[in-house]
């Protein structure tokens, strides 16, 4: 099972920070794919094919990170060429989105070889896209988001015909797990 720790960028304090981005999303035309609305999330450690014996580990680690909530503001739209996407980035990530980032990266039940790039917050808008120039609609909106959680998603494979799917037939991804973020001080 292909697996990732995330930000799903859920809570009921974003939902209209959530409605607008995906209104953006939805308005960018031109190159590539809009990602489902339901597949909006900020990856904070992708951790690849985990045999489902290892999860229990996963989230019993990833439930003692002791970490305050935070805000993030996603400020401006980049394409990226390596994976060819066009994603909401934010300016200055805050200091504790990239704290939980390194210690979900750090976890001792991680069973793949990690991630040796570097950890670049953004959001993917769309696939397949090589060009800013290609990309039609707005400037990118200022949305603020408030992180109180962080949770373990299940992303199917091309090949999985089970699971959740959009209209369009593309897979959804499934929060395994939800963690909370506060201050336990």
């Amino acid at each position: 099972m292909r697996v990732f720790f995330a930000l799903g960028l859920n809570e009921s304090v974003n939902l209209a920070a959530r409605k607008a981005l995906a209104d953006y999303k939805n308005q960018l035309s031109g190159e590539g794919r809009a990602v489902p609305d339901a597949n909006l999330h900020l990856t904070l450690a992708f951790l690849g094919d985990v045999p489902e014996a290892v999860l229990p580990a996963l989230c019993e680690e990833a439930n003692a990170i002791c970490l305050s909530s935070f805000s993030l503001t996603l400020s401006q739209l980049a394409v990226w060429s390596g994976p060819n996407i066009a994603c909401a980035t934010v300016a200055t990530p805050p200091a504790m989105l990239c704290e939980l980032a390194h210690r979900l990266s750090q976890l001792a039940a991680w069973p793949a070889q990690r991630d040796s790039h570097a950890f670049t917050p953004h959001i993917t808008l769309r696939r397949g896209v090589k060009t800013v120039q290609g990309l039609d609609g707005p400037p990118l909106p200022s949305l603020t988001f408030t992180c109180q959680r962080f949770g373990l998603y299940a992303s199917p494979s091309h090949q999985a015909t089970h699971g959740p799917r959009d209209s369009e037939g593309i897979a959804l991804y499934q929060c395994l797990h939800a963690f909370d973020l506060t201050s336990r001080n």
